[in-house]
């Protein structure tokens, strides 16, 4: 039994005899138009009915079916992170085995490249002041100072092909 036949059984409508057996055959034209009227709104109010629920359950879907999705969209997110934290995982480590293969490299490597290895000696070229020389190599002055001490007397003096070592 549908929605629409229990709403007419709860109302007591929808029995073709209903207007016969409360009038009798001597009822009025006029009673007999009131039931026609109160069935057909009854007959409209449980349409209305009907429809509500069928936008509630389609509601209800639509509610289910964004809820799934939102789940989905935080698994993947989740996935994402995960990855995303394995790459700075694995970066981290490619830094580190790289400062430690650097820092394993033979000392007395000259040039200016500061390429797998450590330089820890520099070769002056022309305009190269030691301020400068301890700002390109990351360097305090003071300690490249004192680590030419020996071999350059006046830090304020150096010419083109000296060679200074960095601490």
């Amino acid at each position: 039994m549908g929605l629409l036949d229990n709403v007419k059984k709860t109302l007591g409508i929808g029995d073709k005899d209903h207007g016969e057996k409360d009038h009798g055959a001597s009822s009025t034209p006029v009673a007999a138009t009131e039931p026609v009227q109160v069935d057909q709104t009854a007959a409209r109010q449980a349409a209305e009915d009907a429809a509500a629920v069928d936008a509630s359950s389609s509601t209800r879907d639509a509610a289910e079916a964004a809820a799934a999705q939102a789940a989905h969209n935080q698994e993947a997110a989740d996935v994402a992170g995960a990855q995303a934290a394995r790459q700075v995982e694995a970066d981290i480590d490619g830094a580190q085995q790289a400062q430690e293969a650097q820092e394993g490299a033979p000392e007395g490597s000259a040039g200016r490249s500061s390429g797998a290895r450590r330089v820890t000696e520099v070769v002056v070229e022309p305009g190269d002041t030691m301020s400068g020389i301890a700002a390109q190599f990351g360097v305090d002055l003071g300690a490249l100072i004192a680590s030419n001490s020996d071999t350059v007397p006046n830090p304020d003096h150096l010419y083109p092909g000296q060679v200074l070592r960095l601490p």
